[in-house]
Protein backbone atom coordinates (compact mmCIF):
# COMPACT_ATOMS: atom_id res chain seq x y z
CA UNK A 1 0.00 0.00 0.00
CA UNK A 2 1.35 3.40 -1.03
CA UNK A 3 0.59 6.20 1.44
CA UNK A 4 0.09 9.57 -0.27
CA UNK A 5 -0.57 12.91 1.44
CA UNK A 6 -1.76 16.06 -0.33
CA UNK A 7 -0.69 19.30 1.36
CA UNK A 8 -3.05 22.09 0.36
CA UNK A 9 -5.82 19.66 -0.52
CA UNK A 10 -8.47 22.32 -1.09
CA UNK A 11 -6.94 23.65 -4.30
CA UNK A 12 -8.07 23.29 -7.90
CA UNK A 13 -5.46 20.73 -8.94
CA UNK A 14 -6.36 18.41 -6.02
CA UNK A 15 -9.99 18.54 -7.16
CA UNK A 16 -8.82 16.65 -10.25
CA UNK A 17 -6.12 14.58 -8.55
CA UNK A 18 -8.05 13.26 -5.54
CA UNK A 19 -10.67 11.20 -7.45
CA UNK A 20 -7.93 9.56 -9.53
CA UNK A 21 -5.99 8.61 -6.41
CA UNK A 22 -9.18 7.33 -4.75
CA UNK A 23 -9.61 4.97 -7.70
CA UNK A 24 -6.20 3.38 -7.07
CA UNK A 25 -6.57 0.24 -4.97
CA UNK A 26 -2.97 0.44 -3.75
CA UNK A 27 -3.12 4.08 -2.54
CA UNK A 28 -3.99 5.18 0.99
CA UNK A 29 -4.78 8.90 0.73
CA UNK A 30 -4.52 11.66 3.35
CA UNK A 31 -5.73 15.21 2.76
CA UNK A 32 -4.13 18.05 4.72
CA UNK A 33 -5.03 21.72 4.79
CA UNK A 34 -6.63 24.47 6.83
CA UNK A 35 -10.16 23.15 6.21
CA UNK A 36 -9.37 19.60 5.09
CA UNK A 37 -11.85 18.08 7.51
CA UNK A 38 -14.69 19.87 5.67
CA UNK A 39 -13.78 18.52 2.22
CA UNK A 40 -16.46 16.33 0.68
CA UNK A 41 -14.46 13.18 0.02
CA UNK A 42 -15.10 9.70 1.37
CA UNK A 43 -12.71 6.86 2.18
CA UNK A 44 -9.79 9.21 2.77
CA UNK A 45 -8.12 10.53 5.90
CA UNK A 46 -8.78 14.26 6.35
CA UNK A 47 -6.63 16.29 8.74
CA UNK A 48 -7.07 20.02 9.24
CA UNK A 49 -3.93 21.91 10.15
CA UNK A 50 -1.46 24.64 9.30
CA UNK A 51 1.74 24.22 7.33
CA UNK A 52 3.23 26.87 9.61
CA UNK A 53 2.64 24.57 12.62
CA UNK A 54 5.47 22.06 12.83
CA UNK A 55 3.55 19.69 15.09
CA UNK A 56 0.69 19.57 12.55
CA UNK A 57 3.16 18.74 9.78
CA UNK A 58 4.97 16.08 11.80
CA UNK A 59 1.66 14.44 12.65
CA UNK A 60 0.41 14.26 9.07
CA UNK A 61 3.73 13.28 7.47
CA UNK A 62 4.53 10.38 9.80
CA UNK A 63 4.63 7.09 7.88
CA UNK A 64 3.78 8.67 4.52
CA UNK A 65 5.49 7.49 1.32
CA UNK A 66 4.66 10.30 -1.09
CA UNK A 67 3.96 14.02 -0.61
CA UNK A 68 2.16 16.22 -3.11
CA UNK A 69 2.43 19.91 -2.16
CA UNK A 70 -0.08 22.03 -4.01
CA UNK A 71 1.47 25.47 -3.57
CA UNK A 72 4.83 27.15 -3.94
CA UNK A 73 6.23 29.29 -1.16
CA UNK A 74 9.85 29.18 -0.02
CA UNK A 75 9.17 29.60 3.70
CA UNK A 76 6.44 26.95 3.69
CA UNK A 77 8.63 24.59 1.68
CA UNK A 78 11.40 24.97 4.25
CA UNK A 79 8.98 23.82 6.96
CA UNK A 80 7.74 20.88 4.90
CA UNK A 81 11.27 19.77 4.03
CA UNK A 82 12.33 19.95 7.68
CA UNK A 83 9.31 17.88 8.74
CA UNK A 84 10.00 15.34 5.99
CA UNK A 85 13.60 15.01 7.14
CA UNK A 86 12.46 14.48 10.74
CA UNK A 87 9.88 11.84 9.76
CA UNK A 88 12.06 10.10 7.18
CA UNK A 89 9.78 10.81 4.20
CA UNK A 90 11.81 11.19 1.00
CA UNK A 91 9.50 11.70 -1.99
CA UNK A 92 7.78 15.00 -2.81
CA UNK A 93 6.21 16.61 -5.86
CA UNK A 94 5.65 20.34 -5.59
CA UNK A 95 3.41 22.46 -7.79
CA UNK A 96 5.58 25.41 -8.75
CA UNK A 97 5.92 28.15 -11.32
CA UNK A 98 7.77 28.80 -14.55
CA UNK A 99 10.63 31.34 -14.84
CA UNK A 100 12.51 30.37 -11.68
CA UNK A 101 15.68 30.34 -13.80
CA UNK A 102 14.68 33.06 -16.27
CA UNK A 103 14.22 30.20 -18.74
CA UNK A 104 11.07 31.38 -20.55
CA UNK A 105 11.72 31.98 -24.25
CA UNK A 106 10.42 34.69 -26.57
CA UNK A 107 7.81 35.62 -27.61
CA UNK A 108 5.99 34.25 -24.54
CA UNK A 109 8.56 35.67 -22.10
CA UNK A 110 7.53 39.28 -22.73
CA UNK A 111 3.90 38.67 -21.77
CA UNK A 112 4.84 36.32 -18.91
CA UNK A 113 7.33 38.80 -17.42
CA UNK A 114 4.73 41.55 -17.52
CA UNK A 115 2.15 39.37 -15.78
CA UNK A 116 4.57 38.03 -13.15
CA UNK A 117 6.37 41.30 -12.51
CA UNK A 118 9.75 40.26 -13.87
CA UNK A 119 11.66 37.62 -15.82
CA UNK A 120 12.60 35.52 -12.76
CA UNK A 121 10.30 34.16 -10.02
CA UNK A 122 11.92 34.57 -6.60
CA UNK A 123 11.44 32.96 -3.16
CA UNK A 124 10.20 29.66 -4.56
CA UNK A 125 10.31 26.14 -3.21
CA UNK A 126 12.83 24.94 -5.78
CA UNK A 127 15.57 26.80 -3.94
CA UNK A 128 14.86 24.71 -0.84
CA UNK A 129 14.34 21.42 -2.66
CA UNK A 130 17.59 21.64 -4.62
CA UNK A 131 19.51 22.24 -1.38
CA UNK A 132 17.86 19.26 0.34
CA UNK A 133 18.58 15.54 0.22
CA UNK A 134 14.99 14.73 -0.73
CA UNK A 135 13.81 12.86 -3.78
CA UNK A 136 11.91 15.82 -5.21
CA UNK A 137 10.12 16.79 -8.39
CA UNK A 138 9.40 20.51 -8.85
CA UNK A 139 6.79 21.27 -11.49
CA UNK A 140 7.44 24.51 -13.36
CA UNK A 141 3.90 24.89 -14.57
CA UNK A 142 2.91 27.30 -17.30
CA UNK A 143 -0.47 29.09 -17.22
CA UNK A 144 -3.27 26.75 -16.17
CA UNK A 145 -6.79 26.27 -17.41
CA UNK A 146 -9.54 23.66 -17.01
CA UNK A 147 -9.98 21.09 -19.76
CA UNK A 148 -9.79 17.38 -20.55
CA UNK A 149 -6.51 17.36 -22.49
CA UNK A 150 -4.11 15.03 -20.64
CA UNK A 151 -1.09 15.58 -22.88
CA UNK A 152 2.00 17.36 -21.60
CA UNK A 153 5.54 18.21 -22.60
CA UNK A 154 8.05 17.59 -19.78
CA UNK A 155 11.09 19.84 -20.20
CA UNK A 156 14.12 19.31 -17.94
CA UNK A 157 16.11 22.06 -16.25
CA UNK A 158 18.50 23.72 -18.66
CA UNK A 159 16.14 23.79 -21.63
CA UNK A 160 14.21 26.86 -22.79
CA UNK A 161 10.61 27.08 -21.59
CA UNK A 162 8.40 27.35 -24.67
CA UNK A 163 4.76 26.59 -23.85
CA UNK A 164 2.14 29.16 -22.86
CA UNK A 165 -0.62 26.98 -21.40
CA UNK A 166 -1.59 23.60 -19.96
CA UNK A 167 -4.68 21.98 -18.44
CA UNK A 168 -4.88 21.08 -14.80
CA UNK A 169 -5.82 17.60 -15.99
CA UNK A 170 -2.45 17.30 -17.77
CA UNK A 171 -0.62 18.43 -14.63
CA UNK A 172 -2.47 15.73 -12.69
CA UNK A 173 -1.50 13.18 -15.34
CA UNK A 174 2.17 14.04 -14.81
CA UNK A 175 1.73 13.62 -11.04
CA UNK A 176 -0.07 10.30 -11.48
CA UNK A 177 2.60 9.06 -13.89
CA UNK A 178 5.20 9.64 -11.17
CA UNK A 179 3.12 8.11 -8.38
CA UNK A 180 2.35 5.04 -10.50
CA UNK A 181 5.98 4.63 -11.58
CA UNK A 182 5.43 5.38 -15.27
CA UNK A 183 7.87 8.26 -14.83
CA UNK A 184 10.63 8.79 -12.29
CA UNK A 185 11.52 12.48 -12.29
CA UNK A 186 13.87 12.17 -9.34
CA UNK A 187 15.63 15.30 -8.05
CA UNK A 188 14.28 17.12 -11.08
CA UNK A 189 12.86 20.52 -11.97
CA UNK A 190 10.47 19.90 -14.85
CA UNK A 191 8.86 22.49 -17.10
CA UNK A 192 5.34 21.48 -18.11
CA UNK A 193 3.26 22.78 -20.99
CA UNK A 194 0.69 21.64 -23.52
CA UNK A 195 1.92 20.27 -26.86
CA UNK A 196 1.12 22.85 -29.51
CA UNK A 197 1.34 25.83 -27.18
CA UNK A 198 4.98 26.44 -28.04
CA UNK A 199 5.91 29.88 -29.36
CA UNK A 200 2.53 31.42 -28.57
CA UNK A 201 2.87 35.04 -27.37
CA UNK A 202 0.39 34.35 -24.54
CA UNK A 203 -2.18 31.74 -23.47
CA UNK A 204 -5.25 31.41 -25.67
CA UNK A 205 -7.55 32.21 -22.76
CA UNK A 206 -6.04 35.69 -22.17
Amino acid sequence: MKKVVIIGAGGQIPQVLIPLLQAQEDVQLTLFGRTAAKLAYENVTKISGEVSNSSDLLKVLKNQDFVYMNFDNKAATELVVKAMEETGVKRIIQAGVLSVYGEVAEPFSRWNSRMMGGPVAHNRGIEVLEASELDYTYMRMTWLYNGENKEYVASPKGESFLGAQITRRAIVQFVMDNIEGKRNDSRASIGLWEPGSENKPKPDFY
